[in-house]
């Protein structure tokens, strides 16, 4: 019946009188809608009779309560293990000097990156003593460390599971696409509920909300080892298990690596939002910050999170980048990027860091060397040839030993001498007092305050309230209707038939309104996303030296957690939905940006140079060969952005936003967990809906272009 559905629409589609009366059929089916919405006196509800009877909120409540009379021992005897691991962790970091702390992340950056990542994390380290933000740096870092420990554990065994089992891949996938769309705000609900407040609970919902991706890319790499290898080593009677162990796992390093990667991000993500439940670190510093309304220290704990995410994210991938032989006759270079080798004032630049380099590689290998000596004297007594081995790896490991003799060093030095202490004040700096009197000289300035209130007055007269009026008043199920026949058109019946139950959810939970504002709020951010990022991509895809600047900012601000870029927002704009809105904006506008400059660039520059011998202007090439080329890149472009203005939905209540991400914060606040998961799923809903109509139009682009 499905199929002869889908061939019918099919035909219908294809056919040349439908295409000549799509126009007028958007265009009457909009008439109608505003019609109707005009016509209806009140915001449109689903009926009394069928919310009363679709009593989900109660069941959710219900269920928490059996399970916390029945369960909560086992809930609370995880979390207990879950506390002593992680205040071990803090006290350790707490505890320790400052500089043994600094040297125990910046020896492993220096081993895996170079000199430039060693360099970006001494910064990173030294501005979080310099604004009196250790502490709370060393509470995220315990936070972070210990959720991302967890999470790679449990995923790379889930996710050497599914490589296993195409079952098992089947069951999870679901669940890991719905892990991947709920906003990460509601992960914290259930986690509060059943595991208190603290840290325990901001581990265990951190560890949830960032396994999918190590879980996915541990799966892949696994699954992408060629055959031909696998068979040479059954060929040669290798067991299945040391296949796996052998061989597959570590030809899929780069990938769960990558995975790590992504993981650590997102793991860093979550526990700045884990302050509402009690969690402490740089997230509980911002909040408090936030609601003083105190944009400086806001600012610089905002200002300390972006260099921790930098730094953990430039970690990661250099982790997953496999190291690059150079040719002998180059010169290796550790500040400057290599392919500035050509430059002779770059070389001079260069030796006097390769002689330094080699100074200290000198020096690690003949002092490791030595320890190796004895350890090869000493256990050859024993066994001649496990002596030989012990000395090859510590001369073949003498980065990491070195390392581990300067840790012991500073450590011996702080105990027994006379104490390293504390981060020195003498060395501390503050941008508080420069930030906070620009904020003060802004909110003064006429020109300012006339540029703010005419923002706001005209996106809130002229786009907000009208689109919010509009979902609100038109019957929902016409806008359901709407979806229903888009999700057919689109992907198919199917998925039509999913759509329908998807939003008869969200409208049974009695949450149609708030879905709808919702939406509202996406759309205008979407739209404006487009009109500013698309012009930015354009312009970065002709220029190079704007293209590099370009994708330095777009690094910073999608390593950024998504609660931090509140704090500017509220600086400059103060609270209310239009810096809900604005706040949105910033958020999801790197993607657009990149995937416009990666659509037009990967034009081919023949179709550029056909059209130029043709007589045509940039313009014109621009317009009708690159764009419509671009077009599937734009789609994806598209696609991201809403999943990201979904994600910010759940934040923007924080500086006043409305919709579901209000119903979420005030079922937690009246400790209403039903109504709070109800809210974040609706959201999760939409954005599972509209990403899936976007794919679909995205494949039927590339499917048409032959791409």
């Amino acid at each position: 019946m499905m199929s002869f559905l889908d061939s019918t629409k099919n035909k219908i589609l294809n056919s040349n009188n439908y295409n000549l009366l799509l126009p007028l059929l958007i265009f009457l089916a909009f008439f109608l809608s505003v019609y109707l919405a005009i016509q209806s006196e009140e915001k449109s509800t689903f009926p009394e009779f069928a919310t009363d009877a679709f009593t989900f909120t109660a069941w959710i409540n219900a269920g928490e309560d059996y399970l916390k009379d029945h369960y909560k021992w086992i809930t609370r005897l995880i979390a207990s293990y879950v506390k002593v691991g992680y205040y071990g962790f803090e006290d350790f970091l707490l505890d320790s000097s400052w500089l043994f702390v600094a040297a125990l992340m910046i020896i492993p950056s220096f081993m895996v990156g170079g000199l430039r990542l060693a360099i970006l994390f001494i910064f990173g380290i030294y501005f979080w003593g310099a604004v009196d933000m250790w502490d709370p740096a060393m509470e995220s870092m315990a936070l972070m460390g210990l959720s991302v420990l967890l999470s790679v554990i449990v995923g790379v065994f889930f996710g050497v599971l599914c490589s296993q089992s195409d079952r098992f891949e089947s069951a999870l996938k679901p669940l890991l696409d719905t892990m991947q769309v709920m906003p990460a705000f509601v992960y914290l609900i259930p986690a509060m509920f059943f595991f208190g407040i603290g840290a325990a609970p901001a581990i265990l919902a951190t560890m949830i909300y960032s396994m999918p991706p190590i879980i996915r890319l541990t799966n892949l790499g696994i699954r992408q080892v060629p055959n031909e290898t696998i068979e040479t080593a059954k060929s040669f009677g290798s067991t299945k298990t040391q296949t796996l162990f052998k061989i597959q796992i570590p030809l899929a390093l780069p990938s769960i690596m990558m995975g790590v990667n992504q993981t650590i991000m997102m793991a860093l993500a979550l526990i700045v939002l884990a302050t509402f439940i009690g969690a402490q670190g740089l997230g509980a510093e911002i909040w408090i910050a936030i609601r003083k309304l105190d944009v400086g220290y806001a600012m610089e704990g905002g200002l300390c999170v972006l260099l921790m995410a930098i730094m953990f994210d430039r970690f990661g991938k250099a982790l997953s980048t496999e190291t690059k032989t150079l040719p002998s006759e180059s010169q290796k270079f550790y500040l400057l990027p290599q392919e500035w080798e050509i430059y002779p004032a770059a070389k001079m630049l260069e030796k006097p860091l390769n002689i330094i380099h080699s100074i200290f590689e000198i020096t690690f290998k003949f002092t490791i060397g030595f320890f190796a000596f004895l350890a090869n004297k000493i256990i050859s007594v024993i066994n001649a040839d496990y002596g030989e081995s012990i000395s090859r790896f510590f001369n073949n490991h003498f980065y990491f030993f070195s390392g581990i003799l300067i840790l012991y060093f500073i450590s011996l030095y702080d105990s027994v001498g006379s104490g390293i202490g504390q981060f020195p004040e003498s060395w501390t700096l503050s941008i508080r007092e420069p930030i906070e009197s620009s904020v003060q000289w802004l909110t003064i300035n006429p020109t300012f305050i006339a540029f703010t209130k005419g923002l706001r007055a005209y996106v809130t007269i002229y786009l907000m309230r009208p689109l919010d009026m509009y979902l609100t008043f038109t019957p929902w199920w016409y806008v359901m209707s709407a979806f229903v026949i888009i999700s057919w058109v689109s992907v198919g019946l199917r998925f039509a038939v999913v759509s329908a139950f998807l939003l008869l959810f969200i409208a049974a939970c009695n949450i149609w309104t708030q879905a709808m504002i919702t939406l509202s709020s996406v759309m205008i951010s979407v739209f404006f996303c487009f009109i500013i990022g698309v012009p930015i991509g354009i312009l970065a895809s002709y220029s190079k030296r704007f293209q590099n600047i370009n994708e330095v900012i777009l690094d910073a601000m999608q390593t950024l957690p998504y609660f931090c870029y509140l704090i500017p927002v509220l600086m400059f704009f103060g609270g209310g939905v239009v810096s809900a809105l604005i706040a949105t904006i910033i958020y999801s506008i790197p993607p657009i940006i990149r995937l416009t400059v990666l659509g037009l660039s990967q034009v081919s520059l023949t179709y550029s140079e056909v059209s130029k011998s043709f007589g045509g202007t940039t313009m014109q090439t621009l317009s009708k060969i690159k764009f419509p080329l671009a077009v599937p890149s734009l789609v994806m472009g598209f696609n991201q952005t809403v999943m990201m203005a979904f994600a910010m939905q759940i934040v923007t209540p924080l500086i006043g936003g409305k919709g579901l991400g209000k119903e979420v914060f005030a079922g937690l606040a009246r400790s209403d967990t039903g109504r709070a998961l109800a809210a974040g799923i609706g959201i999760c809903l939409l954005a599972i809906i509209i990403d899936r109509i976007s794919l679909a139009y995205t494949k039927k682009q590339r499917d048409a272009l032959g791409l």
